[in-house]
């Protein structure tokens, strides 16, 4: 039978204590751990010591599951992915574990972003690219997030040519904003040309020309203008409106030129 003394209970009480302390201690700094190899991969990405970066966020993803920064390590390993190292199947891995995983996590918008860009712009899949866009605009509701996600949107439909949906994106748009940018009301006109709604884009690029006077999309909208009017049969107007843009714009008058004589040459041949 083991006797203790009280100086030997006095002694283990206090060793009991130290042990206490040492445990509160090591899990304080366990606690901060992930915090600290944080701050050290961002400041090696930094100073462009990106491998270590990279060992670093997937040590926090590993080793730290109920860390604060975690998604924000997972968030920066896809980037670094993406940008630097150029391998993307890991990176469209590591951005869908991270909008999985953390579905509200504040930079779960942009991580879908990245997703659908690696589909069309690395893989050739523009429609799973749209898939995604699509599914970001089901559950958008901010103004700034529907700005950076419509154009996208817009411009994947044109490329697979499905003008009607390129339209409504650009429409809802347009919708957004006091006065819109120039390219986007001038994108919106040019759908409307394209779908064969001629007299809508007369109208459109009109407004092109009135709310941006005097700028290259004047211009641009002035010459869409006449290809308008001479697919409506007027060639007769559209030229005298190229002639309008060569004294208001002189210094776009070789472009207007070209444009002026390959719609008189059109009118010469139905004439033969």
């Amino acid at each position: 039978m083991r006797l203790f003394t009280k100086a030997t209970a006095a002694k283990v009480g206090f060793a009991l204590l130290l042990l206490a302390a040492g445990i509160y201690y090591g899990m304080s700094c366990s606690r901060d751990e992930p915090d600290r190899l944080y701050v050290s991969a961002i400041n090696a990405a930094a100073k462009g010591n990106v491998e270590l970066a990279e060992t670093l966020y997937k040590r926090i993803i590993k080793h730290y599951p109920n860390s604060s920064v975690r998604k924000d390590a997972m968030y920066r390993l896809g980037l670094l992915d993406y940008l630097y190292f150029n391998d993307y199947p890991i990176a469209l891995e590591e951005f869908f574990d991270l909008v999985y995983t953390y579905p509200r996590y504040r930079h779960t918008f942009d991580a879908y972003l990245y997703i659908a860009r690696i589909y069309i712009e690395q893989q050739g899949m523009p429609q799973k690219g749209i898939e995604i866009y699509e599914k970001l605009l089901s559950t958008t509701t901010s103004s700034e997030g529907l700005k950076r996600l419509l154009p996208r949107l817009a411009m994947e439909y044109e490329s697979v040519d499905n003008i009607p949906r390129a339209t409504a994106m650009y429409r809802k748009l347009l919708g957004l904003y006091r006065k819109p940018p120039p390219n986007y009301l001038y994108e919106y006109a040019y759908l409307e040309y394209l779908a064969g709604h001629y007299s809508d884009a007369l109208r459109d690029f009109k407004h092109v020309s009135k709310v941006y006077p005097g700028t290259s999309y004047s211009v641009s909208a002035g010459i869409a203008m006449a290809d308008c009017y001479e697919e409506t049969g007027r060639s007769e107007e559209a030229l005298t409106l190229l002639d309008s843009l060569k004294s208001a714009y002189p210094t776009q008058t070789s472009i207007i030129d070209i444009k002026m004589q390959s719609i008189a040459n059109r009118i010469k041949n139905k004439k033969k």
